[in-house]
């Protein structure tokens, strides 16, 4: 069976990442995430014997003509579309467009159409849904239209039929990881995607799946599901040296949604780095109640060079109001603890969550000023679909919106009594251009300038990111 995977064309000129939980616009800090779920895909239904072509629409800026003309030529008989919530209405579109073409089976990935399932297929052309974790049902869904078997046997899809649209039961997680084969790297352009500000190939590894932790804005656990599944050490770094040696990635971000979460892994992790002699640079999305000192310094020690942390608010009632489950101390001891051990820091902040006001917004300012991290991004709260702060903001009348293209994390969306959505969108301004824009912090960025290939760079991403997150709402 000939299949082909697909991350749809940019909407209206605008490039977004679609990977899990992660939506974001593609040029904020030049980040432009490879999707990683569809090589990961694609190697597992082409180890299961199927032909399989990859077109991510938005690396290769192919518009939906030239997708069109990508049906035409390859004629697939399983088209499998990557969806998200803020592309959703672009994303279903492509599909009416494509149907006029093609006769094959359409199916779709992603957090939104896993929670949304049966609206997804109400608005779409799509004969199908792939819901949570992607790789193992995506197989089973090739293998029973290969065999011409009836869907009802397939776990984990949402599909239509004559009887109306009907949800399977879920198909059980993977439990081993390390039987997953490497993605199919081999399948997409990776000179495409660069890493932030230094213009050389990045990718991401998975490090592991399942998030433990009850964050009310989150969708994580609608994917991957709640229990952490970690992969060994040894299958993790085996991945990364066929990066380094097959194609010459040297920018790795350790893909999890805590890499930190199991330090015995990382430990391990960083002395198998250390036994083969790699040389590369990466970084990691943590939490700030799972680094300590040491473990940092080993990191750093095997190339880590920035820890991204989900701070989310500087006042303790807001994260306990979103069940963040971490302290202010917290917050401060780790970023010390990362500028001691050499490795620099992000600091990921949401504004807008329950609880916030303006007087809460200047104190998150205010810790975000002394934890002195070196870069911060000030997202909008935004009540994804599946998640608890959805189902609070439609309770509570907080949503001022339905429109899905608006659900992204640069714009405000909700009203509440403590703060409005246009003082939302006034505070998370005002903070991008106090922090990025401070003297003190313009000097140390020109400090670091050492060619003028750098300060290309460094004024393109800024330029970009301004124009991406702070003036795009």
């Amino acid at each position: 069976m000939k299949i082909l995977i697909i991350n749809p064309p940019a909407i209206d000129g605008i490039g977004f990442v679609r990977e899990g939980r992660c939506e974001q616009r593609t040029a904020s800090f030049q980040y432009l995430m490879v999707p990683i779920s569809l090589p990961s895909i694609a190697a597992v239904v082409r180890e299961g014997g199927h032909d399989v072509r990859i077109i991510d629409c938005i690396a290769e800026e192919t518009d939906v003509d030239g997708l069109a003309a990508i049906f035409k030529e390859y004629q697939p008989d399983l088209a499998l579309f990557n969806f998200s919530t803020v592309t959703f209405y672009g994303d279903s579109e492509v599909t009416h467009t494509l149907r006029e073409i093609s006769d094959a089976h359409f199916t779709a990935i992603g957090v939104h159409v896993t929670t949304m399932a049966q609206d997804t297929l109400e608005r779409s052309a799509l004969d199908s849904i792939v819901r949570r974790e992607p790789e193992m049902t995506a197989l089973a869904l090739a293998d029973a239209l290969q065999a011409d078997n009836p869907l009802s046997g397939v776990e984990g899809i949402t599909f239509r039929s004559e009887e109306g649209i009907i949800a399977n039961p879920d198909r059980p997680l993977v439990e081993d990881l390390d039987s997953l084969p490497f993605p199919a790297r081999d399948l997409i352009k990776n000179e495409l995607y660069v890493a932030p500000l230094s213009d050389k190939p990045q990718t991401l590894v998975v490090t592991s799946r399942g998030c433990p932790y009850a964050c009310v804005y989150c969708t994580a656990h609608r994917y991957y599901g709640k229990r952490p599944r970690m992969r060994s050490a040894t299958n993790i770094v085996d991945e990364i040296q066929e990066c380094v040696e097959r194609y010459g990635i040297t920018e790795i971000t350790m893909w999890s949604d805590t890499f930190t979460i199991d330090r015995e892994t990382v430990l391990a992790v960083c002395d198998e780095i250390e036994r083969r002699d790699l040389s590369f640079n990466w970084m990691c999305n943590s939490r700030v109640d799972t680094v300590d000192l040491e473990m940092l310094k080993r990191m750093k020690q095997t190339g880590c060079m920035v820890m991204s942390y989900g701070v989310e608010s500087g006042v303790q009632e807001i994260l306990d109001n979103i069940k963040k489950g971490t302290t202010i101390e917290q917050i401060r001891q780790a970023f010390l603890w990362t500028r001691e051990a050499g490795i620099e820091s992000m600091a990921h902040i949401v504004l807008g969550l329950p609880g916030e006001s303006l007087e809460t917004i200047e104190a998150t300012k205010k810790l975000v000023r002394q934890i002195k991290p070196d870069y911060v991004q000030f997202y909008a709260a935004v009540p994804f679909p599946g998640t608890e702060f959805y189902r609070m903001a439609r309770e509570e009348g907080w949503l001022i919106t339905n429109d899905w293209s608006r659900f992204e994390i640069n714009q405000a969306i909700i009203s509440t009594p403590l703060l409005s959505a246009e003082q939302l969108e006034a505070a998370r301004k005002e903070a991008f251009n106090k922090f990025y824009l401070r003297p003190s912090y313009m000097w140390q960025k020109a400090t670091e300038i050492r060619s003028f290939e750098d300060a290309r760079r460094l004024f393109r991403g800024g330029i970009d990111f301004l124009r991406s997150w702070v003036m795009s709402s």
